[in-house]
């Protein structure tokens, strides 16, 4: 019923606006952040009515309230029940007016909600109320409240309100009025009233709008379920200045003292300029009996009656909607880093001695050469792979025209006619790798770069388009000084929206890319070479050279790996687009989890300047599997789907393979550590919490021996397990020349052994041959 009723709410808003249910006192609209605030009602308590009536009420302030008429109301110190009561009035008019269909809606929807004693005013006479609480039952559709003359006035005018102004205005003279005009003997005994006492629409929750949602919850209902609404199309007065046929129609009582069924009692029309039924002596300056005192208790017996309907023992619900970003801020091109990394190391290279740069390149470039054997042999392999699925594939048919080769033999074969074999199409591929730079994947950036060059050499060689991507928390963060405080805030990728995920202060560093010259290519694989030799590189510094010290923004920083995935929810299908690609394969290569997204985004009002300031509210922690105090729901407008999340990680994975279809994720968890690259036992626990403690065994021998381990892992079409430090090598050893002179079988096994271990070793390459193949 609830995305029924959030896609009604949608419909009635003429806008894309965001419905949420909280566990908060009261349902609101932010006018700020376009979100529409429910409480989580009891499933026994709120009918569709019901529902029906608060959705129709609250998107009546979506269109028709503006942010800044409660903030003004706030500066001003006008009563904020007075300017509920009245701003409801407006609104609701302005809603049947443009959907008569909601006047049905809202009488039954109160005369529900006056069953259960909504506004507290059961066995009470109305006419014991003071005036605001007499106009507020009145245009909630109660026919039996009564005005003096003098009331009348008021009436009318809150009858006749058509901008925000004049509801403020009209709020702050009643308020005074009624103050003024109150009995001696009531001002000396009630508490005073704090005019200021306000919430604002700016902020979200219970501390929301929440005079806005108080009469959102009693909302107004001025007309019969006929839907002859004269107000409908007209200003909401009759032709007599009155309140008139605005309320012709009101017949349901919502006192809780019943129905009036009588045409004949005195509550006449329901109209105050009704003839015989108006007590000249109710209120104003020649009332002589208590209560019309400037305080609106219906609105505050409204607030107890949504906290009866409340289910206050429902866990909370955090809702964020998955952002927009601007990748131009976000992605940082390889010609631009190019630039600044090889103007620094060559500057490097003049002052500190050319040795190390030397050696690096020429490790680089022996890689190249040696893994070009293996490469064209895996592109062979490829090649021949599709080929074969291809022919695995195939369909033979007959065209219908006699194949006159097989004419003669007729009268011993039926089989005459001509055939077509058809091929399927071979699906283009592209191929996307996000790579975590982070501080903890020093010691396997190296044994990393080797299988990332030898993935990009062989993509480049069967012509797949391709992009390498490393997230990084570290580039902005070092880029300016704390004299540039504002231009570093000015760098900053993206403002969000309020509810939208807050994103890391990350970027995206487009290392390389299949449109990249081969030169270029080159010398960004010697750069990144260069920086990851520092670490986790048993040399010997006096040959080698002694490292260069790194850029600053090129160094690892923290895991923004949720927001990386938030991103390629942008870029997958831009660059699917752009290649016109078929099928993208994206890899995300990583050796931890993600960092904790910053939170949520949200206004808040500075009451000295009305000024609204952007804030970051908390809730999103990367796992929530039931346990916890609250339910995370995360929202894609783009899609126009909504997911609750067990596992943030993971349930983004599956948002971003709902955005881009015809795609692989796949997964690659550097599990392993220290030099020989071991995956401990405890890794495995914690990825496999229910495995038995053999079974763990068993899988670490599996990955000590063919160096991975693939694992069903929610969200990634494939996930793999690998160790690290020297397991991540690439294999590019030849036949031994003690095989001189050996046999044709020993040299057959020998050179099948060698080229097995080349092709295993390549896990990243493998793994991507069998995955496009």
């Amino acid at each position: 019923m609830i995305k029924n009723k959030s896609t009604l709410a949608k419909l009635l808003a003429e806008e894309d606006i965001f419905v949420v249910h909280k566990q908060m006192e009261t349902a609101y609209f932010n006018s700020k952040s376009r979100e529409l605030g429910l409480p989580i009602w009891k499933d026994e308590e709120m009918t569709p009515a019901i529902y029906d009536l608060m959705v129709g009420h609250e998107i009546g302030h979506a269109l028709w309230t503006p942010l800044d008429m409660l903030e003004t109301a706030a500066i001003r110190k006008i009563d904020h029940g007075f300017v509920n009561i009245l701003e409801d009035a407006r609104i609701e008019k302005f809603a049947k007016r443009k959907y008569p269909g909601l006047v049905g809606v809202f009488k039954r929807g109160y005369n529900e909600l006056a069953a259960k004693d909504f506004f507290g005013t059961a066995g009470k006479d109305t006419t014991s109320l003071n005036l605001i609480d007499r106009i507020n039952l009145f245009f909630k559709g109660n026919a039996d409240v009564t005005f003096s003359d003098e009331e009348k006035v008021w009436v009318d005018r809150a009858a006749n309100t058509e901008t925000t102004d004049e509801v403020l205005d009209l709020a702050e003279e009643l308020y005074a009025w009624m103050e003024e005009n109150m009995p001696e003997e009531t001002k000396m005994g009630e508490e005073p009233v704090d005019g200021s006492g306000m919430s604002m629409p700016g902020e979200s929750g219970e501390k929301g709008e929440e005079n806005d949602g108080n009469s959102g919850d009693g909302e107004s209902s001025d007309e019969s379920d006929t839907g002859d609404d004269n107000s409908a199309g007209s200003d909401g007065s009759s032709d007599k200045g009155e309140v008139g046929d605005e309320t012709a129609d009101k017949t349901e009582s919502l006192s809780g003292a019943g129905v009036s069924d009588n045409p004949d009692s005195s509550v006449g029309d329901g109209s105050p300029d009704s003839e015989g039924d108006i007590d000249s002596t109710v209120g104003g300056t020649n009332s002589t009996r208590a209560g019309s005192v400037p305080k609106a208790t219906t609105d505050k017996a409204s607030k107890d009656g949504l906290d009866f309907l409340r289910d206050k023992e429902a866990k909370d619900r955090i809702y964020a909607n998955i952002p927009k970003v601007d990748l131009d801020k976000i992605i940082v091109k390889n010609k631009t880093l190019l630039d600044k990394f090889k103007t620094f190391y060559l500057e490097k290279k003049n002052n500190e001695g050319a040795i190390y740069w030397d050696k690096t390149l020429e490790e680089v470039e022996n890689l190249k050469n040696d893994s070009k054997k293996t490469v064209a042999y895996m592109a062979k392999e490829f090649e021949m792979k599709k080929a074969a699925d291809a022919y695995a594939r195939a369909s033979t048919s007959k065209t219908g025209s006699l194949d006159m080769g097989k004419l003669h033999t007729y009268k011993y074969n039926e089989d005459l006619f001509k055939k077509v074999t058809t091929l399927p199409g071979a699906t283009n591929h592209g191929m996307v790798m996000v790579l975590d730079w982070s501080g903890s994947m020093a010691n396997n950036l190296k044994g990393t770069l080797a299988q990332l060059y030898n993935l990009i050499w062989f993509c480049r060689r069967v012509a797949i388009p391709s992009e390498v991507f490393a997230f990084s928390d570290n580039y902005d963060r070092v880029q300016y000084r704390a004299s540039d405080r504002d231009e570093w805030e000015a760098s900053k990728m993206v403002s969000f929206k309020a509810g939208d995920v807050a994103l890391n202060d990350f970027k995206l560093l487009n290392f390389f890319s299949s449109d990249l010259p081969v030169s270029d290519e080159m010398e960004m694989m010697h750069i990144l070479w260069m920086y990851a030799s520092r670490w986790g590189d048993y040399r010997d510094w006096s040959v080698d050279g002694y490292p260069y010290s790194p850029p600053a923004n090129l160094n690892l920083g923290g895991t923004p790996l949720n927001d990386a995935i938030i991103a390629m929810m942008e870029l997958l299908p831009k660059f699917k687009a752009d290649t016109g690609v078929q099928k993208v394969n994206t890899i995300f290569l990583t050796d931890g989890a993600s960092n904790t997204l910053s939170g949520i985004y949200d206004y808040k009002l500075d009451t000295k300047t009305g000024e609204h300031y952007e804030i970051l509210t908390p809730g999103l922690p990367n796992h929530n599997y039931g346990s916890g105090p609250v339910n995370i729901i995360l929202s894609d407008r783009v899609m126009n789907k909504t997911y609750e999340v067990s596992d943030i990680t993971n349930d983004l994975l599956v948002i971003l393979k709902n955005r881009v279809r015809e795609m692989n994720v796949v997964g690659f968890f550097i599990a392993g550590s220290g030099k020989a690259g071991r995956v401990d036992k405890n890794t495995l626990y914690y990825l496999l919490p229910n495995e038995a403690r053999h079974t763990i065994m068993e899988k670490i021998k599996f990955i000590n021996k063919h160096k991975y381990l693939a694992l069903d892992q929610l969200g990634y079409d494939e996930y793999y397990v690998l160790p690290g430090g020297n397991a991540l090598a690439v294999e590019n050893e030849g036949l031994s020349d003690e095989l001189i002179g050996a046999g044709k079988a020993k040299l057959k096994s020998a050179f099948g052994k060698s080229m097995k271990g080349k092709v295993s070793s390549r896990q990243l390459l493998n793994k991507f041959v069998s995955i496009v193949a």
